[in-house]
């Protein structure tokens, strides 16, 4: 019995943090959208880099899906095929930054982590980058050249300084992160 309150509360503990940076998320892409993605991009990443970091890689990949697919629903992504590729781009980036996390050989978490974050910020770049000039032609004939700059090289930039913020924020946020049951 105890075993499974324990569960319960491990449960609603991680679902009301990845609420949380979701509602973040959101605050970023509609509060900033007037800055556009020099300023939305690194937030919007660096939320996806704190989620894998505080609630771990499942809870990030729901908040990195969910991101694009509610910024179609209210008008700031105008194009619907171009939505899977960026939950994709997310999922992407999440991933890698965890299986750096998991695999490295190194002690030095500073160290993993930017090497996770490096390693996502690529890996997320490269995917959309090859997708907008390839993929998104199948479903849109005319893909705007504003869309192709978009989702490329700034997405290396706004995903490598996003990660570097949230590295920054998670160390200093950890020690109370641990102190909530």
């Amino acid at each position: 019995m105890q075993k499974q309150q324990a569960k319960k509360q491990f449960t609603i503990k991680y679902l009301s943090r990845t609420a949380l940076l979701l509602a973040l998320a959101l605050v970023f892409q509609i509060g900033f959208s007037q800055f556009a993605q020099p300023v939305v991009g690194p937030l919007v990443n660096m939320t996806l880099f704190l989620a894998t970091i505080t609630v771990g890689t499942m809870y990030a990949i729901i908040v990195g899906s969910l991101t694009p697919l509610i910024a179609f629903m209210i008008g700031i992504m105008p194009l619907f095929p171009v939505v899977f590729f960026i939950m994709i781009g997310n999922i992407i980036l999440v991933t890698l930054f965890s299986l750096v996390q998991k695999f490295s050989k190194t002690n030095k978490d500073i160290i993993k982590q930017s090497i996770g974050v490096i390693c996502g910020a690529v890996g997320k770049f490269v995917f959309l980058a090859i997708s907008v000039r390839y993929f998104v032609t199948l479903f849109i004939e005319q893909v705007p050249p504003h869309l192709v700059e978009m989702l490329t090289l700034p997405q290396l930039y706004t995903a490598l300084i996003g990660g570097a913020l949230a590295l920054f924020i998670a160390k200093r946020i950890q020690p109370y992160l641990n102190k909530i049951k």
